[in-house]
C-alpha cells in the first residue's frame, strides 16, 4: 500500500497502532492529513482538553473516519499529550492503510 513515514503505524498481535497528533480546541474538526516529518496523522477536534474530553472526541472522529466501532479504538499512550498512540483492536494493517490513503496529502 502506501509508503508511510517511519513510526506512523505498526501491526501488533491484538490490532494496529497509529501515531496521532491532536489539536484540541480547533475551529475546524477533521483529519488534516499525514505529517511526513513527524510521522503522525494530524487530527483536529473542537473539544477542550479537559477531563479526557478531547481524547474521547479523538476516538469518535477516528471511529467515523476509519469505519471502526468506537469500542475497538483506544488511546494507549499520550493521554495528557497532543502526541498519542491509538490502538485499533481487531483491525488489520491493510484495512487501516486503505483508509489512510485518503488522508495522504502530498
Amino acid at each position: 500500500m502506501g509508503d508511510w513515514p517511519e513510526g506512523l503505524l505498526r501491526e501488533e498481535e491484538n490490532g494496529v497502532i497509529l501515531a496521532v497528533t491532536v489539536q484540541p480546541s480547533a475551529k475546524h474538526v477533521g483529519i488534516a492529513g499525514i505529517d511526513d516529518w513527524r510521522g503522525r496523522l494530524q487530527v483536529a477536534v473542537k473539544t477542550q482538553p479537559r477531563k479526557g474530553a478531547a481524547n474521547e472526541a479523538t476516538r469518535e472522529l477516528l471511529s467515523e473516519a476509519f469505519d471502526i466501532p468506537l469500542v475497538l479504538i483506544e488511546i494507549i499512550s499520550g493521554h495528557r499529550s497532543r502526541q498519542k498512540s491509538v490502538r485499533f483492536r481487531e483491525s488489520t494493517l491493510a484495512s487501516i492503510e486503505s483508509h489512510l490513503e485518503a488522508f495522504d496529502v502530498e
